[in-house]
């Protein structure tokens, strides 16, 4: 978007005022308290219990309160071995950012207590927008689920969420965490293992890296398996490799299989499937490892060891400023010729810190110069010489031409072109010297005229 800066300077062309462009970036922490499930609820198939919710969310290091009504659902009654599906339904959330949210997804953790422990994931399928400013985003259902372990309840309460979110070409993290503990919205009992049962060796295992496959209930014969989603849908036959699977006569299950390279990698789910039987097995896949590179090559694992080093980089913003005061040119003196006044613009800096492949303008118009007597000397009398440089390590500036100002038609006074497959940015100065041609016909007096820079 472009902003702009103006000046209205007396018996002088005056320089431009700061201005600064602001980028929307969003993220957050969060925080809970909740009311349970009725009686009636909690005798129905399903299980679910609805509560208030008081988060404290962050915009970096700006705070502001969501207060959502959330609803965790589960079923009543699962089996040992089972994978438990679950579900959490938000209202939506205050909308903090100043440009509109294009896109965002949602994921998050319910708290397990009871026969089960720990974090279970939940998610849920982007959103698109725009979203305008000061309009809640839709969080909606958050679905996941959990390995019935033991025998016994399983108590599920919300826990961590988080919304990754990107408005005008700017990505952060709207991260949400609980305050204090938080009552149980639902409660599955778990009852003793019924029909057949599969295991997964390892539970978490590289790209490229074989599991094994047991169980036990199963009828004799052959078992497909298939590699899913963290929910048990969106299989994909590719990401297995070399799988097999059987029972023998007493229904002893065992099977192999190799997790494909390019499985996707995070919480996924094994599928063993026999006839109208299917049962589902959490695992984690994780990337996989590259061989010892630089000066780990060839030495043994025991005695060399190499770690991976990442870094977040979070977007900024395109903004610009300039020196203050006014630019007041050279005072002439009539003498029936036309005579020139001159002088510099105030130094304007452009700062580029979005991240990004799109380049930016910085333009300017100015009015008529005005006397208080209402004679005025037209505005493309003056001309101005531009004057721009990058800062070491910014990507190239591109510096106007020289030329007559006009009241309409922007002049480009520097700029930078969209970078073709590469980021652009950095720091910036812009200025100009001023030229002014006074006509020998002139009212004697003081003259201004407000010029104005656009940033876009």
């Amino acid at each position: 978007m472009a902003r702009h800066q103006t000046d209205r300077p007396h018996a002088a062309v005056r320089g431009p005022a700061p201005v600064i462009v602001a980028v929307a970036a969003i993220a957050g922490t969060a925080t809970i308290p909740f009311t349970t499930a009725t009686a009636a609820q909690a005798a129905q198939a399903a299980r679910a219990g609805t509560g208030t919710a008081t988060y404290d969310c962050a915009i970096f290091s700006t705070h502001f309160d969501y207060e959502p009504t959330i609803t965790v659902t589960a079923p009543a009654d699962a089996a040992v071995g089972d994978q438990v599906p679950f579900e959490a339904e938000f209202t939506p959330m205050p909308n903090k950012a100043p440009l509109p949210v294009d896109k965002w997804t949602t994921t998050g953790q319910i708290s397990l207590s009871g026969a089960a422990t720990g974090e279970a994931g939940m998610s849920a399928p982007e959103k698109t927008g725009p979203v305008a400013p000061g309009t809640p985003i839709t969080i909606g259902k958050l679905t996941g689920r959990f390995t019935a372990g033991n025998a016994g309840d399983v108590r599920l309460a919300p826990g961590k969420l988080v919304v990754s979110a990107v408005a005008s070409g700017a990505t952060a993290a709207i991260t949400c965490a609980l305050k204090g503990s938080a009552p149980t919205l639902a409660t599955v009992k778990v009852a003793g293992a019924t029909g057949p049962a599969a295991t997964v060796t390892p539970s978490s295992i590289q790209q490229g890296a074989a599991i094994t496959i047991g169980g036990t209930g199963w009828q004799s014969g052959n078992v497909s398996l298939s590699l899913c989603d963290a929910n048990g849908a969106a299989c994909k036959d590719g990401d297995l490799t070399d799988a097999a699977a059987s029972a023998d006569a007493t229904g002893m299950l065992t099977g192999h299989a190799t997790i494909a390279d390019q499985a996707g990698i995070g919480a996924r789910t094994l599928k063993v499937t026999q006839g109208a039987v299917s049962k589902d097995v959490a695992l984690t896949v994780t990337e996989k490892s590259t061989p010892p590179t630089g000066g780990c090559a060839g030495k043994p694992a025991d005695r060399c060891g190499e770690q991976k080093v990442s870094v977040t980089v979070n977007a900024g913003a395109l903004t610009m400023s300039r020196q203050p005061g006014e630019v007041t040119l050279t005072p002439v003196t009539l003498d029936g010729t036309a005579r020139t006044a001159t002088g510099d613009l105030k130094q304007v800096q452009v700062v580029d810190a979005r991240g990004g492949t799109s380049g930016w303008s910085l333009t300017g118009t100015i009015t008529d110069f005005a006397s208080s007597s209402g004679l005025k000397i037209p505005a493309g009398n003056l001309s101005w010489t531009p004057k721009c440089a990058a800062a070491a390590g910014s990507s190239v500036v591109t510096t106007g031409s020289a030329g007559p100002l006009d009241t309409t038609t922007a002049s480009a006074l520097c700029g930078a072109a969209d970078g073709t497959g590469a980021v652009v940015g950095g720091s910036f100065t812009a200025d100009a010297g001023l030229n002014l041609k006074v006509p020998p016909v002139t009212g004697a007096g003081q003259y201004a005229a407000v010029l104005t820079l656009t940033l876009s």
